[in-house]
């Protein structure tokens, strides 16, 4: 079986979480790194993320999570056009940036339904809001 040809730009369906079928996943860029490989770049948007630290408590996208092929092809179902042009991925992936070429930052390697189960429980974990 080949591997997805996966492009920035391209926005994806995917296994989400019951109550998210709407939401698309974004590619929004590529890397190729030493240690870790391809890495993807991607938003995750129309989620209902639990974040206590903003009114309502809810989230709707996770603008940037840096994953693996890996956990990609364990979540993508079918390309579904192009993604929106929205730069606030870029504010997230510069933090992970400077973080990552520090060690101190790598990358998912699980589906994303389940990096979204693992964001919220660091979110919550993270205190009350300020």
């Amino acid at each position: 079986m080949s591997k997805p040809d996966y492009a920035v730009g391209q926005s994806w369906t995917y296994r989400t979480r019951p109550g998210e079928e709407a939401s698309r996943v974004a590619i929004r860029r590529m890397d190729l790194e030493p240690e870790d490989g391809e890495v993807f770049h991607v938003s995750i948007l129309g989620v209902k993320l639990r974040n206590h630290r903003l009114p309502g408590g809810i989230q709707p996208a996770m603008h940037h999570a840096a994953v693996s092929r890996a956990s990609l092809d364990a979540s993508l179902l079918e390309l579904d056009g192009q993604a929106d042009a929205e730069e606030h991925w870029r504010d997230g992936y510069d933090v992970w940036r400077q973080a990552y070429d520090n060690g101190d930052a790598g990358i998912f390697d699980l589906p994303l339904a389940d990096v979204l189960g693992y964001i919220e429980r660091v979110v919550a974990a993270s205190g009350e809001a300020r």
